[in-house]
């Protein structure tokens, strides 16, 4: 599957619920020094949640799957169930879980736009823009789902209505650190290196530690033939992601000709 150089990760949904409902009690393994005792649907895809943020994919889907059981029209749970799959790599389980979700709640604009993540993987742009479309269609202030359409609009080569994208996305968020990085991507491919600069400067103000946007600004001081600060930043990305060979590589490259 191909991947648009340089881009930062496009942005996933997971919906919490509600805790309601009064399911009899199970209790189950904490997932810290707390005695957790669930008792519904909503119990479990939030602890599927937490179990996700911590790393424990197959955990999450276990607790997502004991959610659906208990209800198996909750879209929710389908649509975090396949967050879990995507970060697995699971592709094709991922769009199912997103499809079952929207087919049982149409309205749910999480769900489209994580579709849409998995088109975009897949090299199915056109699927992809048609899903952060419907996304934007139900809900016009999400500067992330703008951000990812974006993302599909560049990997077409549609450079201006790219930029319109990451604009609208910061507009919504102007701390949207992979907009401002994706901005800048975009604006250095357009040409305009001040200006991608800028928005990169703009990211790691809010974001210090985004390996990505040394690597990105790295390139914009070589495009300006600025060496020094070239290598600076391509050292700074290294030493945020050291096994990263991308970074390993340029770094070697523009030492050479430093």
């Amino acid at each position: 599957m191909k991947k648009l150089p340089y881009i930062a990760l496009l942005v996933v949904f997971v919906l919490w619920a509600p805790l309601a409902g009064c399911h009899k009690e199970q209790a189950l393994r904490p997932i810290d020094d707390r005695t957790i005792t669930l008792t519904t649907a909503d119990d479990y895809n939030n602890m599927g949640i937490e179990w996700r943020k911590k790393g424990d994919l197959d955990q999450a889907i276990a607790f997502y799957n004991k959610a659906l059981e208990l209800s198996p029209r909750y879209a929710r749970a389908f649509n975090n169930r396949g967050v879990a799959w995507k970060m697995k790599g699971d592709l094709n389980q991922a769009l199912a879980d997103y499809n079952e979700a929207i087919q049982i709640d149409p309205l749910l604009a999480a769900a489209y736009n994580n579709r849409g993540v998995i088109f975009w993987m897949s090299d199915d742009y056109s699927q992809a823009v048609a899903s952060y479309n419907k996304a934007l269609s139900l809900n016009v202030y999400d500067a992330d789902t703008y951000n990812n359409r974006g993302v599909a609009k560049e990997t077409k080569g549609h450079i201006d209505q790219a930029i319109e994208n990451y604009k609208k996305a910061i507009e919504l968020d102007p701390k949207h650190t992979s907009a401002h990085n994706n901005l800048g991507v975009a604006l250095r491919v357009g040409g305009d290196i001040d200006g991608a600069i800028a928005h990169y400067n703009r990211a790691l103000e809010i974001d210090p530690g985004f390996a990505d946007v040394y690597f990105n600004r790295g390139i914009a001081w070589k495009i300006k033939g600025d060496l020094r600060q070239a290598v600076s930043d391509m050292k700074k990305a290294l030493s945020l992601r050291p096994q990263d060979k991308k970074f390993q590589g340029l770094l070697a490259y523009l030492e050479s000709i430093l």
